[in-house]
């Protein structure tokens, strides 16, 4: 489940912008914490904190100012969602420019079936690539001033996974 967290997030804010991409590296990241466990509705409520080791060579911060994406089975189910988290009037989580820095993303994760959580859980990324999971995802990414929406829907694990091979 952590690496899927980190390859969505990561491939939503690098995979889209060709010149910012070739300056940002991604050396490591990890889950840091799980806070916010609640069952309400029929829907596991996570959540937790991903942190990115990263270098930004560019001359602008990026940051993300909007996050949410969907998990898909095979069948076309939804199973999970992804979004920022954190309190309102937190600031954004931010990469500075020409620095190496590890960077906070909060995150809330929804099961839409508690089990699911255990399934999802327990699959490494080969798993989610061979089950046919996709993702369906709409990324806001500011650099300065200017910001950009990315968003694409029902890109397979696969085709994430791959961003990060080169």
């Amino acid at each position: 489940m952590k690496r899927f967290l980190a390859i969505i997030l990561v491939a939503m804010a690098l995979a889209s912008c060709k010149p910012i991409q070739e300056q940002i590296n991604v050396n490591d990241w990890s889950i840091e914490s799980l806070d916010g466990l609640s069952l309400a509705q029929k829907q596991l409520k996570l959540g937790t904190s991903l942190t990115l080791d990263a270098d930004n060579a560019s001359c602008q911060d990026i940051s993300i100012s909007k996050l949410f994406a969907e998990v898909f089975n095979k069948n076309g189910k939804r199973v999970a969602t992804i979004e920022l988290g954190g309190e309102k009037g937190d600031p954004n989580p931010t990469l500075h420019r020409r620095t190496s820095e590890k960077v906070t993303v909060p995150l809330l994760v929804g099961f839409d079936n508690p089990l699911s959580a255990i399934t999802l859980a327990s699959m490494s990324i080969e798993e989610y690539a061979e089950k046919g999971y996709t993702v369906t995802y709409d990324c806001t990414l500011k650099a300065g001033i200017f910001s950009k929406r990315f968003r694409d829907a029902n890109v397979p694990v696969a085709t994430l996974v791959k961003m990060f091979e080169k």
